[in-house]
């Protein structure tokens, strides 16, 4: 190691450090549940750094991987016995343009830095998570969605323009037109087939004040109805859907004994942007769903509205097993109800933020972010914090929800837990997986970027020659992808 440590000193011009206590400080990341641990932490100084570091790796044939925020759920910002990059070492905002609405800026750049930018600007990054802590590099790498997502996707739909070192460390900048493919690959690719260093990323512009109306339902069919029309109609600028259990009393005949019986209820959040605080648009458009309770109006001014609701604590000795499935709507209900009868026989599902979220189809245009084949995609969410000592058997039920999911045709936000073997990988990209293998293979070619998260086919060159004639060109059209 100490080699290795010597070697990066001489090339690099950031810092190197092999120290325990650094190595130890990127060994977890924010899920809670992987542990991993690097030989050695880089800070690069610039994208050179992550060029040379990269191709050192290639040489040495140590595994590689990107960390800034670590804000992942399934140690997909951690590396085993190999080099992290530390990546908040690059954080600076390049380029503002309110008027041209875009920005550039490094991987490691904080949400919240651009954020504070662009808001007295009268411009925001069209799509914001629920964290501003979490950087560009880190988003992009995984897709990105927040509440207007049904809108204008991922965050990841709204890149323009990436700069991106390979796993051979060649340093690339690819837009839509150019480099396309390695562009459509590394968005929504968890470090698989390159590493971010810039951003170029698209604004909009706002209205000053929003009025957000949270109404509560108790029928699932209504709700699901409802979120259709707002989203396939394009009614409101933003909507979010928590799911709360109203314990009724408890029965003594249940298989395992005493059982709680639960009346769910549902709230949604609608919002609208508007000019002014007493701009009112409510009664055409609640007076068109069939919500049974108006609960409350809050009126905020834009730059409030968009603040993150809270942050998740993370005590010491716990674990966020996340999990996040995207439905076809068709399926929702069944999926949802039956996913709301098992939650309560392995999880505190009083303090477990539960709920649902919206994707058109027509406006999620990534590759690496697969999704069902319907017009409107129901994103199901739950988000637990456990004590570690019950990661086994929740993770087991989550495994259990991930396959109904993929019976019903649906498929996994793979920002949160996974836990994939070689099929459910296939089922998860379906037409899409031989291409995904094509491009490791063409981009990462000797597998050293971000390994042990996918899991990938081997196949000898005869057969990589057939497939790549066979899909290339399809799988280019079908994306609409200048290859």
């Amino acid at each position: 190691m100490s080699s290795i440590i010597s070697d990066l000193k001489h090339i690099i011009g950031g810092e190197v450090s092999g120290i325990e206590e650094d190595l130890i400080a990127v060994s977890q990341d924010f899920g809670g549940v992987i542990q991993k641990q690097p030989q050695v932490v880089v800070r690069p100084q610039n994208s050179i750094d992550v060029a040379k570091a990269v191709k050192y790796a290639a040489e040495q044939e140590l595994t590689i991987s990107s960390r800034a925020a670590g804000h992942s759920l399934n140690g997909q910002s951690l590396n085993q016995g190999g080099i992290l990059l530390d990546m908040r070492s690059l954080n600076q905002v390049h380029e503002f343009h309110s008027d041209r609405l875009w920005f550039k800026a490094d991987a490691g750049t904080t949400w919240q830095k651009v954020v504070d930018i662009s808001i007295p600007q009268g411009v925001i990054p069209p799509v914001l998570t629920n964290n501003f802590e979490v950087t560009l590099g880190g988003t992009h790498s995984a897709g990105g969605l927040g509440q207007n997502s049904f809108r204008y996707g991922s965050q990841a739909d709204n890149c323009l323009g990436l700069e991106v070192v390979t796993g051979t460390g060649d340093l690339v900048w690819c837009t839509p037109e150019q480099n396309s493919e390695l562009f459509y690959h590394v968005l929504c690719g968890y470090g698989q087939f390159g590493i971010i260093t810039q951003i170029q990323h698209r604004l909009r512009q706002y209205r000053p004040f929003t009025r957000t109306y949270f109404l509560c339902y108790d029928d699932l069919d209504l709700l699901l109805n409802d979120e259709r029309l707002l989203v396939l109609e394009d009614r409101v600028d933003g909507l979010l859907s928590l799911f709360s259990p109203c314990v009724l009393g408890f029965s003594r005949t249940g298989e395992n004994g005493i059982q709680p019986l639960i009346q769910w209820f549902y709230r949604m959040q609608i919002t609208l942007e508007v000019d002014s605080a007493n701009e009112t648009k409510e009664e055409k458009l609640l007076s068109s769903l069939n919500f049974y309770r108006h609960i409350h109006t809050e009126v905020l001014t834009f730059d409030k509205f968009i603040l993150p609701v809270a942050q998740v604590p993370h005590p010491v000795g716990t674990a966020n097993a996340w999990l996040d499935v995207l439905l076809p709507e068709s399926v929702a209900k069944q999926y949802i109800e039956t996913a709301l009868k098992i939650i309560p026989s392995f999880i505190n599902f009083r303090n477990t933020p539960i709920g649902s979220f919206c994707m058109a189809s027509r406006n999620t245009k990534m590759p690496m972010f697969p999704l069902p084949e319907e017009e409107l995609i129901v994103g199901f969410g739950m988000y637990p914090t456990i004590p570690k000592t019950q990661l086994s058997s929740v993770l087991e039920q989550l495994n259990i929800l991930t396959d109904l999911g993929f019976k019903m045709g649906g498929k996994r936000y793979m920002v949160s837990w996974i836990e994939f073997d070689l099929p459910q990988w296939r089922l998860q990209f379906g037409d899409y997986w031989p291409k995904v293998n094509e491009m490791k293979r063409k981009y990462d070619p000797q597998g050293i970027l971000n390994s042990g998260f996918f899991q990938y086919e081997q196949v000898t060159h005869s057969q990589t020659d057939k497939q790549e004639t066979q899909i290339t060109k399809a799988v280019a059209a079908e994306y609409r992808i200048a290859i």
